[in-house]
């Protein structure tokens, strides 16, 4: 168990040893040293125009998955605003020497297939974040970026581009060199070639809300490698580099601040339909809510405009407890009827849909959680199946005295809980099983449980303590033991729920009550008037929906 995390609005990322030395010139000190599983990031303050912000600056080492693991390390540990990755790059054509290219976006030069003919190259990109490509181009217009360079450049005027650059692993030294030329074929309009912004930029990618640029300062030239570059181009493109990530980062906007818990009220979505049996509600794509009834029925909102959507009316009970889902991938619900899972498919936000349907066991049922797929268990195994139709596509066997089970959104992750273990299998890379402590072991009691939408992390609450661990290399990222009376409360509660978010939250409603669990003494209970059904988060994690057996649906802004 470690300490909480300082706060960070900005991490920094370079690949060597003088970018980084570049990078922290312009940090007010002293700079304070936290770690992250073993990777060191060094934090200072640097003041711009509107605020003044904590940067935390990080050395990853050369290549793009380098890059990549960082990122995801870092952005788990500061939920950081912006992210930057600064150094030195190749220029490819149209630039000079310490000239500056902020990255568009970034092409993976290596993607393809190699044939009996030859590669077949398969270029992907990724783009920088808009606001800070925006931000990146008024700077360039500039010329007041030269004056952050923190030392005179040999005999040189730098110029500023905001255009495309290319990332591979492979360290170009010839224009007529084979990767030279795949360059030029592939990648014609990238000014520049580097190892680590395409990692960079795809970490960012998965890690919704936060801002990310790739800003590189030219050290060397494909048609002319001197042998002073390392020694005196590398630092002074560094500090160039620097110069202008830092002038970028003097003219943002003060950050909002962030205020744990639920945000403002949004508003009340008014149900037309109030059948017996408990609610269940989930998040759509284009900004959609969904809540499906005790008897199946289904009733939908369009966000914006808080105006409902066609539905569908209710044929019988569902099974008890939580047996409904809506993705948030697709128009798509997935209802456990009694002998049954049915699938009702809406054409977007028409009202024209289908059903289709797949046999359910007696005790079968199905998992609440999932998104691009939909699972069911039974005492015996854990069924993956296709959202579409509902045939199953692979199945996990379930542990002995199966208390819980929670897919990824994908079910690329899969958790099965007992009493007293988590079992966690992670498609393609095998099996662990966790330990976690229960009350009244003898009666071998429940618990909940709950993985995050990615699959990055795993949350489990028992009787006596909720456990949040990270799915890749099972660190415990969150402890709460309960208090007696805490235990107390739990027992007995119908429809309760556990959700884990992609940030590593932990929402949990209980005998109605809507709580955040954190590392605070007191479970904190949300504003809220009411008890409640059900709750969710939408998948951009900025709203939070909860549903209860009245006529309303609450929706608030969510900070968690």
């Amino acid at each position: 168990m470690r300490p909480p995390a300082p706060g960070a609005d900005i991490v920094v990322f370079s690949a060597l040893g003088k970018e980084s030395a570049a990078v922290m010139d312009h940090l007010e000190g002293p700079l304070a040293e936290h770690e992250v599983r073993g990777a060191l990031f060094e934090l200072g303050e640097f003041t711009g125009e509107h605020a003044t912000w904590r940067v935390a600056c990080h050395e990853t080492g050369e290549g793009n998955a380098a890059a990549a693991a960082l990122v995801e390390r870092a952005v788990t540990e500061f939920e950081p605003h912006h992210i930057f990755f600064v150094g030195i790059a190749g220029g490819l054509k149209d630039v000079q020497l310490c000239d500056v290219v902020a990255a568009r976006h970034i092409y993976d030069y290596e993607r393809g297939k190699d044939e009996e003919e030859g590669f077949q190259a398969r270029i992907t990109t990724h783009l920088s974040s808009f606001a800070l490509v925006q931000r990146a181009q008024s700077v360039a217009r500039s010329e007041i970026w030269r004056d952050r360079i923190r030392a005179p450049l040999p005999d040189r005027t730098p110029k500023a581009y905001v255009k495309p650059l290319a990332a591979g692993s492979k360290v170009v030294v010839s224009e007529r060199s084979a990767t030279a030329r795949l360059l030029a074929r592939h990648c014609g309009d990238a000014l520049a070639v580097e190892m680590e912004g395409y990692g960079f930029l795809q970490a960012a990618y998965v890690n919704a809300g936060v801002g990310a640029l790739v800003v590189r300062g030219i050290s060397d030239l494909l048609s002319d490698k001197g042998e002073d570059n390392d020694d005196v181009w590398q630092p002074a493109a560094s500090r160039c580099a620097a110069a202008f990530t830092f002038e970028v980062l003097s003219k943002l906007s003060a950050p909002p601040v962030r205020r744990g818990g639920l945000g403002n009220f949004v508003g009340e979505l008014r149900r037309t339909r109030q059948p017996g049996g408990q609610a269940t509600i989930g998040f759509g794509p284009d900004h959609s809510a969904v809540v499906i009834g005790g008897d199946g029925s289904i009733e939908r909102w369009d966000l914006k405009s808080g105006e409902s959507l066609p539905g569908v009316p209710g044929e019988g009970e569902l099974r008890l407890g939580h047996q409904a889902i809506a993705s948030p991938c697709r128009h798509s619900v997935a209802i456990a009827r009694r002998t049954r899972l049915e699938l009702v498919h809406f054409v977007g936000t028409s009202g024209e849909h289908r059903r289709r349907t797949a046999p359910l066991a007696q005790d079968e049922f199905l998992v609440t959680s999932g998104g691009t797929v939909v699972a069911t268990h039974d005492g015996r195994r854990l069924a993956v199946r296709d959202f579409e139709d509902g045939r199953i596509l692979r199945e996990v066997p379930c542990p002995r005295g199966l208390a819980a089970s929670a897919i990824s959104t994908d079910a690329s992750v899969v958790a099965m809980a007992t009493s007293n273990k988590v079992h966690v299998h992670q498609r393609h890379r095998g099996s662990v099983e966790l330990d976690i402590r229960n009350r009244l072991g003898i009666l071998k009691p429940g618990c909940w449980l709950s993985v995050s939408p990615s699959g990055r992390y795993v949350a489990c609450a028992t009787f006596r303590e909720l456990r949040v661990w990270l799915t890749d290399d099972q660190t415990i990222v969150l402890h709460r033991e309960f208090s007696r009376q805490e235990s107390v409360d739990s027992l007995g509660a119908q429809g309760m729920r556990l959700l884990c978010t992609d940030e590593g939250k932990v929402l949990w409603l209980r005998r109605g009550l809507l709580s955040q669990v954190t590392h605070q003494p007191e479970i904190r209970h949300l504003e809220q008037a009411g008890r409640y059904d059900d709750f969710a988060v939408h998948p951009d994690g900025n709203l939070l929906a909860a549903v209860s057996g009245t006529s309303l649906v609450r929706t608030w802004e969510w900070n968690g």
